[in-house]
């Protein structure tokens, strides 16, 4: 069903066949125009507007890109992720949909039900999955008015504005006025943003999160040294890096991590005092120049409080998403006196707080100078280490706090670097994330644990189980499952001696596709912990639904046991959480014979640590196993 709309429209006007919210969301949404917000952000809240005054309607505005004649989304922060995903890059007029349609025609495009109009065909198997039912999409009309009367205006296609139901539906003669009106409003938010950003922004500003770039930064840092001197109150440097971010990309793409962007760039400004200057590097990083320190506390209480900001969850579309930072800072005089050397010196500091275990803050020392160079090094010389077999997977033991007995093993992969020896996982891992080589190192250490543990299995150790720590891209990878079921056939291994660690934070992103992951593999028989139990931020209703077996708590809460009696409390609290769930429940990072006590006194079953034994060669692991010895 088609219906031509005007040319152009006027704003909205008060009327009673009109909502009220409306009215007063036009306000809003010409206000932000007015000042300057960047177009993203003025699209997505014209989606709130809409969505707030028309019930049951959710909002989608697509931009038109005449460089490929496509239609790109704006904002829809109510659409199912994959439905907008699908939606995202429609050829106009080729390409199904009302949208496409709808800026072909240029006119209104009505689709009562979406599971039937042969509009649709191209697009039906994403409708039917995403529970969509009806498609109301109006072009949004640019107009370049002609300067003489004799002439015609000139009336263009910007892109179109849907109103998308979870109900076969079509409009009433009043909703058709709403849509061809807000199209209008539209069309004005989009002109004049485009507008500015062409005068005044253009190169400036970050066109995701509407800050300022590198370049502005790096001039405003410069005049700030100037008036400086190591009289005056210090100046600050503070980089910041989401942790893991590419996973967030590679798994939701890029409208998710734009999103992600902009709701973490909110934050930020936040916490940006008027004195400071909040921009953004590029990728995601961001960069703060802190004026009026007056001590060094300061800036950790400072950065103490952003990472705090950045790491609460985030609400996409109703699902949770999880994010991590990590924070570096510099201080003028003493750590550079130009512009240049502070960067580089909070870039240092940034990578020593990604080497600690990320989500952390670091304040540049002298001891760091080579972090960058070794960062590059290490990154480099990994994809050489995988082809020649220079990692190695060892096996520590978890103990039971009642007789002391080993009955399983955390799978560990360590790297035998040729010039700096073995390397901790901490060390690389972080870089394998990065590099994308995580997959085939995750793929090895799977393949050597069960391998291992059949072998042992076989030699009389018949209770032996392995723990091995998944990735966020590995557990999101499409053929995980599978490649799980794999691995078990060809080594033998019972599922049930198979437990995979992930942590809470992969737990929390994309709640409801993780639980249909677990789903699978406890199907297949393997069991599932969640690791860093208590550092993240687990739904318990959730935590309930979710087929897991196991909890680990982790070491940070272990390591000032049992003087400290907050980590006490809440180690306590874990194990009774687990307890009345059903669940096991593992200690890491266990260093002295006094923690082991309190956590056995305490019910905690399962141990891991120094205390008992570092991670071992395969070979050590199974002597130490068959004497029943720590």
């Amino acid at each position: 069903m088609a219906m031509t709309s005007p040319t152009s429209e006027p704003l909205l006007e008060a009327r009673e066949d009109l909502p009220s919210e409306l009215l007063l969301g036009q306000n809003r949404i010409l206000n932000l125009v007015a000042r300057g917000i960047h177009l993203d952000q003025v699209l997505t809240e014209f989606c709130h507007v809409l969505e707030y005054s028309i019930p049951d309607a959710r909002c989608c505005v697509m931009l038109f890109n005449p460089a490929d004649t496509t239609l790109v989304v704006g904002a829809a922060p109510s659409l199912p992720v994959e439905f907008r995903n699908s939606i995202n890059g429609l050829t106009v007029g080729s390409a199904p949909g009302a949208c496409s349609a709808a800026a072909h025609r240029n006119e209104i495009v009505i689709t009562p039900s979406m599971a039937t109009d042969p509009e649709w065909e191209g697009l039906r198997q994403k409708v039917l999955e995403s529970k969509l039912a009806a498609c109301w999409s109006a072009p949004i009309r640019g107009v370049r008015w002609a300067a003489d009367q004799r002439e015609r205006d000139e009336v263009w296609v910007l892109g179109t504005v849907a109103f998308y139901y979870d109900g076969p539906r079509s409009p009433t003669t009043r909703e058709l006025r709403v849509l061809e009106m807000t199209s209008a409003l539209a069309s004005l938010a989009i002109n004049t943003a485009r507008t500015q950003e062409k005068l005044g922004r253009q190169g400036l500003y970050d066109s995701v999160t509407g800050l300022p770039n590198r370049k502005v930064f790096t001039e405003k840092l410069k005049e700030s040294l100037d008036p400086v001197t190591p009289h005056d109150d210090k100046l600050a440097v503070l980089l910041l890096d989401l942790d893991h971010f590419k996973e967030v990309n590679d798994t939701f793409g890029y409208a998710v991590g734009d999103f992600l962007l902009r709701s973490v760039a909110e934050r930020l400004v936040a916490y940006r005092r008027p004195s400071d200057m909040l921009a953004r590097f590029g990728d995601d990083e961001f960069v703060f120049l802190v004026g009026e320190i007056s001590r060094n506390d300061d800036i950790k209480e400072i950065s103490k409080q952003i990472l705090s900001a950045v790491a609460e969850p985030y609400d996409f579309s109703g699902q949770q998403l999880a994010v991590s930072a990590s924070l570096g800072a510099s201080l003028y005089p003493w750590d550079g006196e130009d512009a240049q050397t502070l960067l580089r010196n909070a870039e240092n500091a940034l990578y020593a707080a990604k080497q600690q275990g990320r989500n952390r803050f670091r304040l540049y020392a002298p001891t760091m100078g080579g972090y960058a160079f070794e960062k590059l090094q290490l990154k480099m010389a990994l994809g050489y280490a995988v082809e020649n077999q220079e990692l190695e997977v060892l096996y520590q033991p978890k103990v039971r706090s009642e007789d002391g007995a080993i009955v399983g093993a955390e799978a560990l992969i360590y790297w035998n670097h040729p010039g700096e020896g073995q390397l901790s996982p901490g060390r690389f891992i972080p870089l394998a994330e990065d590099s994308g080589l995580i997959l085939p190192i995750g793929d090895f250490v799977l393949k050597t644990a069960c391998s291992q543990v059949e072998s042992w299995r076989r030699a009389g150790l018949d209770h032996m189980s392995v723990a091995v720590n998944i990735s966020a891209i590995q557990f999101r990878e499409r053929s995980f499952v599978e490649k799980i079921g794999a691995i078990l056939e060809r080594t033998g291994l019972a599922p049930q001696a198979l437990e995979l660690e992930i942590t809470e934070t992969i737990a929390m992103t994309e709640v409801e596709q993780t639980m249909r992951r677990m789903t699978e593999l406890e199907q297949l028989g393997v069991r599932i912990a969640i690791d860093d139990f208590g550092t993240g931020y687990s739904s318990l209703a959730y935590l309930k639904r979710f087929p897991i077996h196991t909890l680990k708590i982790d070491k940070s809460f272990i390591l000032k046991l049992p003087a400290d009696k907050e980590n006490l409390a809440i180690v306590k609290a874990v194990i009774a959480l687990a307890t009345n769930l059903g669940l096991d429940i593992v200690a890491e990072g266990v260093e002295t014979a006094e923690q082991a006590s309190v956590l056995k006194q305490h019910g905690c079953e399962l141990l891991q640590g120094f205390h008992f034994s570092r991670p071992v060669s395969a070979d050590e692991f199974y002597r130490l196993a068959r004497l029943g010895k720590r």
